[in-house]
């Protein structure tokens, strides 16, 4: 079978890059595969390794909450194909499509999914053609957010879904009645031994990946500064950092002046180093997009205990593998969490070298691979032998028929042969589902 891949490809940009950058050499072990890489308005064609002759490619898209998926989503809304479906709020992606396209209307879509009120909600945001910040606070983001997951209109196309969460299985699900499967995010683990970490002075923090609006940055720092030794942390951010110059000059206003290096992309292996002699991981998200986080396997790969925020994917791990910050909670929890830092509470620490069993345990690449090569061959399979189908029963009935207008007479036909091959695909459907 021939498929095509669509992801941004590079790991120092995005963690999806990093993700198909673990999915891709194995995946050619089962499949005939060729890539598409997205470069935001144009497409740079990787050919396939072994062509299967005479089958067209079945595409794969990847879909994240950013511009980098731009050109993906475009393709996608013209081609069908599967899903693999990283965040079910793509808000930030359709305001950065919606930006670059004038003819697609985000507002319209919005109010298509979820209503009037939506569409409204939406006004009070976002201004004008330009999709421009007109809100007032951060809390009416959230709130929009948390009220409207956006996803359904981008997937109107897919033969199948892949996610990463229960929280995003079930979201799906209200709106999806095709196949649908929910596989652990994967990562190759490259070392079987990790040490503990212990209290050591300064507390380095690490934060690294797309700092948007949900990373609770800004939020996190006002509550740092309000700890009995703020001086006792430093804090180091990696990655694509929005709006660093703010929260530069919000740590000064609070006395944290100094105390906060912005480095942005660097090398994969320097952001490795900087994790493993980090003593604490920032990965806070909150509203959730709905994503399972790669940052999240990647600071259990160093063993370093996590902060996150107690929602989504996140609810759904164990309490001794993260350290948890309830959203109704969220300042004083941070400052608990801080100051136990400051007494050397050893349980944090510990869940750190508990994170890197689960992800030896729980987020294999291997298995990973061999359930999604599954799940899209019977895709394929299963659409193939309904298009044969339908094309020989209706070249069957059209050659019974003198006119055209005889063939009314099997619309009864048509209609239960047609509610079958429903029925067969929806039980299918399950199927796969329920992982069978």
């Amino acid at each position: 079978m021939n498929i095509q891949w669509l992801s941004p490809l590079d790991p120092e940009k995005t963690e999806i890059g990093r993700y198909s950058q673990t999915v891709l050499p194995l995946l050619k072990d089962f499949l005939s595969l060729g890539v598409v890489t997205d470069s935001i308005d144009k497409y740079e064609k990787l050919a396939c390794e072994k062509h299967v002759m005479g089958m067209a490619p079945i595409n794969i898209y990847n879909l994240g909450n950013s511009y980098l998926h731009c050109g993906i989503l475009r393709q996608a809304m013209l081609e069908p194909g599967i899903i693999i479906l990283h965040d079910v709020n793509l808000l930030e992606l359709g305001l950065a499509y919606a930006r670059e396209n004038s003819g697609f209307s985000l507002r319209s879509m919005i109010v298509e999914e979820h209503g009037f009120y939506a569409g409204k909600a939406f006004d009070e945001i976002y201004c004008g053609s330009g999709y421009e910040w007109c809100g007032q606070s951060q809390s009416q983001y959230d709130e929009f957010v948390n009220a409207y997951p956006l996803f359904k209109t981008f997937i109107k196309n897919a033969f199948g879904v892949i996610v990463h969460s229960d929280y995003a299985l079930s979201n799906l699900r209200k709106v999806y009645g095709g196949p649908v499967i929910k596989l652990d995010l994967p990562y190759t683990v490259t070392t079987n031994d990790v040490s503990e970490r212990h209290q050591n002075t300064p507390c380095e923090i690490v934060f690294c990946g797309h700092a948007g609006p949900n990373r609770r940055l800004r939020q996190f720092i006002e509550a740092w500064s309000e700890v009995s030794r703020p001086d006792y942390f430093r804090l180091s951010l990696y990655g694509n950092i929005d709006k660093a110059e703010e929260l530069l000059s919000l740590a000064e206003q609070l006395g944290l002046n100094g105390l906060i290096n912005v480095v942005g992309f660097v090398e994969e292996d320097v952001l490795e180093d900087a994790i493993s002699s980090s003593h604490l991981a920032l990965n806070l998200r909150n509203p959730t997009m709905g994503e399972a986080s790669a940052s999240q396997l990647r600071y259990w790969s160093s063993a370093i205990p996590s902060m996150v925020s107690d929602v989504g994917w996140y609810s759904e791990l164990p309490h001794n593998v993260v350290i948890k910050v309830s959203p109704h909670n969220e300042k004083q929890d941070i400052i608990s969490v801080l100051e136990n830092f400051i007494l050397g509470n050893q349980a944090y620490f510990d869940s750190g070298i508990n994170g890197f069993r689960y992800l030896c345990n729980e987020h294999g690449a291997q298995q990973y691979v061999e359930r999604l090569t599954q799940f899209v061959e019977e895709i394929a399979w299963n659409r193939f032998v309904g298009s044969i189908f339908d094309n020989r029963l209706i070249n069957v009935m059209e050659s019974m028929c003198e006119d055209i207008e005889d063939a009314d007479i099997f619309d009864d036909t048509l209609l239960k042969v047609s509610e079958m091959i429903s029925g067969l695909e929806q039980d299918q459907s399950e199927n796969i589902n329920l992982g069978k």
